[in-house]
């Protein structure tokens, strides 16, 4: 069971498996990627206007072309600590000077903190939201807050696990009123493609434009646009499954932590940052149980895991191997 890697822990629908199977088929690998409607289709999804969005190789590429393009050789990027590996990969690329604000269990994100760290050589503003591995929500209203003290700098705000969040905290119809603000989402999650990496940018007009020109004409593969169309015609399965997560898994699985005495950090994901007793060793006899979960630190260096969150079935599973081993 593949709980360490925040993916959609069961299968995609055969209408998707279908359609990739139907376009080898018909002897369409051997042509150049062709992309149709697909920035209309993720637009009209997303609720934005088509000139608001670009589809990217996976958020990564998403996120690196972000840097790339707005950031300067020795500015300065604000990454508040933990969180997803990827930035500060991408910051260490161009050279940047990282800092880092902390999250916390009580507090949250650290508004203030980064405000603070603000100054003529930030760059950048990166945004988790929610934050992984914290599962830490970011109020859209502190968003709005830093993108509008802060109009010479950039902000990515990743909304990578969006869907199991209030549809209400996307900040993507914000884009147009505050152009510094730049949206990465993803197919990788809860729509359960990462293999074929395709997420998106949302931002205003001339942003798109702009990193337009960077990303190669052929960046995102034919197999990956197959899929996605074929998912988007068929997305019930996409909100099916957070509705499990979100209203019976995590509930669930949470029940069983405060039960146990175990501290978590409250989380808006489909993941959960736990800290048991004794990590190192659980981690390992849930692997030997043939169930992953993945050793994370925290700010102040202290050890837990995350642990996704599948189905209902699938946390019981977990909840059995857990008892066994505490």
């Amino acid at each position: 069971m593949l709980l360490d890697f925040n993916e959609r822990t069961i299968g995609v629908p055969s209408s998707i498996t279908d359609a990739l199977k139907a376009y080898i088929d018909k002897g369409g690998l051997q042509k150049y990627p062709a992309y149709g409607h697909l920035q209309a289709n993720i637009a009209e999804y997303s609720g934005v206007p088509k000139e608001q969005c670009m589809f990217t190789n996976g958020s990564d590429q998403g996120i690196d072309l972000i840097f790339r393009c707005c950031c300067d050789k020795g500015t300065e990027v604000i990454i508040p600590a933990p969180t997803f590996a990827m930035y500060e990969q991408a910051a260490d690329s161009e050279d940047l000077v990282i800092r880092r604000p902390h999250f916390t269990q009580e507090k949250g994100f650290p508004t203030e903190e980064v405000l603070a760290l603000v100054s003529e050589k930030t760059s950048l503003i990166v945004l988790s939201n929610p934050n992984n591995p914290t599962g830490t929500l970011i109020p859209k209203d502190v968003i709005i807050k830093i993108a509008t003290a802060c109009p010479n700098v950039a902000i990515l705000v990743d909304e990578c696990y969006f869907e199991f969040m209030d549809p209400s905290t996307t900040v993507v119809h914000e884009v147009a009123a505050l152009p510094n603000l730049l949206v990465c989402r993803t197919f990788s999650k809860t729509w359960g493609i990462p293999s074929l990496r395709l997420g998106y940018l949302i931002s205003a007009k001339e942003n798109i434009d702009a990193l337009t020109c960077v990303r190669g004409p052929y960046d995102i593969n034919q197999l990956a646009v197959v899929a996605v169309e074929a998912a988007m015609k068929d997305s019930a399965y996409v909100f099916d499954y957070v509705k499990e997560v979100n209203e019976i898994s995590l509930p669930l699985f949470k029940e069983y932590l405060d039960k146990k005495g175990v501290g978590y950090w409250p989380t808006w994901a489909n993941f959960i940052f736990c800290y048991f007793e004794d990590p190192v060793r659980l981690e390992a006899g849930m692997r030997e149980r043939g169930i992953l979960v993945r050793q994370k630190k925290d700010a102040n260096n202290v050890l837990g895991l995350r642990i996704s969150i599948g189905t209902e079935q699938q946390m019981r599973k977990v909840v059995e191997a857990l008892d066994e081993l505490l």
